[in-house]
């Protein structure tokens, strides 16, 4: 799949989206949502690639149909529907509005896309299962969000029973760090897996955004610099760390900063 610097952590430039089991699973998912008009349910901790890998999937596999939302905090029902009527291009008028959403669904079986669904309220969650119950063809409901979601969903059973998949997001393990890293980015094509491994204890922890924080200072550093995008160091990496915050680093004391 193509990406574009706009969809990774800080804008990564040269980075990729790599087939981990996660992301394998969750296409996996997403295709047969889409097939089945399905709702599914996808959480995690924050930064492991939850909404990059569901948002570039999608844009992928129905790129016409995809209706994505991303809301803040405890909105109301009205904003939530005024939300998705613009997403259907239908006239900011609230009179009637439930009746022209429905019969904009209607009109082809869209993919409802619903980043950080932690923050949706009860009365959201249930109007989106009122469309998903009542609508034909029925939109594919796609709920991410934070480790606290599926626990979110759960405490509404009538909508947890209707979800027919649930995948959960877990940092890489540490043979995911050394088969992927070296695909996401250029900067750790020629690393040694002693090396992304004393970083990923380190700094990253099989996270993402981590790791995507790391990348985007070494790449800057060498840019710089001016040399190639695969002249790392432990030199140039220790440099990069100092970037971070120190009581988020695990170092032992012989290989401090």
């Amino acid at each position: 799949m193509n990406t574009k610097s706009d969809d990774h952590y800080l804008r990564l430039r040269n980075a990729r989206l790599v087939p981990t089991r996660a992301a394998l699973r969750t296409q996996k998912l997403l295709r047969n949502a889409i097939k089945l008009r399905d709702m599914i349910c996808i959480h995690g901790g924050v930064g492991l690639g939850k909404s990059l890998t569901v948002g570039i999937s999608l844009r992928d596999l129905a790129p016409e149909t995809t209706l994505s939302f991303q809301f803040q905090r405890h909105i109301n029902l009205t904003e939530i529907k005024e939300g998705v009527a613009r997403a259907l291009d239908i006239p900011d008028d609230t009179r009637g509005l439930n009746k022209r959403i429905e019969d904009a669904l209607k009109e082809q079986p869209y993919v409802l896309y619903f980043d950080e669904t932690q923050g949706l309220t009860t009365a959201a969650l249930e109007w989106v299962r009122h469309l998903w119950d009542t609508v034909d063809p029925q939109p594919a409901v796609v709920f991410v969000g934070a480790e606290e979601t599926r626990r979110h969903l759960r405490r509404r059973s009538a909508l947890a029973s209707r979800i027919a998949q649930w995948l959960r997001f877990t940092p890489l393990r540490p043979t995911e760090v050394v088969e992927h890293m070296p695909q996401f980015h250029p900067v750790w094509s020629k690393v040694s897996e002693e090396d992304l491994l004393w970083l990923d204890d380190a700094a990253c922890r099989g996270n993402f955004r981590d790791w995507a924080k790391l990348t985007s200072t070494i790449q800057e550093i060498l840019t710089e610099q001016g040399k190639p995008l695969d002249a790392f160091t432990r030199a140039l990496a220790r440099k990069a760390l100092t970037t971070f915050d120190p009581s988020d680093l695990h170092l032992p004391p012989d290989d401090g900063l």
